[in-house]
């Protein structure tokens, strides 16, 4: 791993350090799926996330991420938990799957401007 790529996997720390702090007032957050008999669109969308990441389908995965934005808690909750599972993902599994650690914070930085979350102090 590359300096560069070091420093990629720190600002989506950073970012996602700030993220949930600014939005739920916790220092960490990790989506899980509610106990109930129906699951939200969240948590189905989860489902597939997870299955695709899984699957090494990152790219197919990002892109349903992207198409099915909502603008809820509980779908930026689903945002930072799959951008850092991404982020713990080696370069080499990134590499093997078609996808970089610079679109892992391209990405990130895209679906959170999206929701309306300012971390362009995050990028130069």
């Amino acid at each position: 791993m590359g300096f560069q790529d070091d420093w990629i996997m720190r600002q989506v720390d950073i970012i996602t350090r700030y993220v949930v702090k600014l939005v739920f007032g916790r220092n960490d957050t990790e989506y899980t799926v509610q106990a109930s008999d129906m699951l939200s669109e969240e948590d189905l969308l989860h489902t597939e996330l997870d299955k695709l990441l899984k699957e090494g389908k990152i790219c197919e995965a990002e892109d349903i991420l992207f198409e099915n934005i909502r603008f809820t808690d509980r779908y930026l909750e689903l945002a930072v938990d799959f951008y850092k599972k991404l982020n713990r993902m080696s370069d080499s599994e990134l590499e093997e799957n078609n996808f970089s650690r610079d679109e892992v914070l391209d990405g990130y930085i895209d679906i959170l401007t999206r929701l309306g979350i300012p971390v362009e102090q995050f990028v130069e």
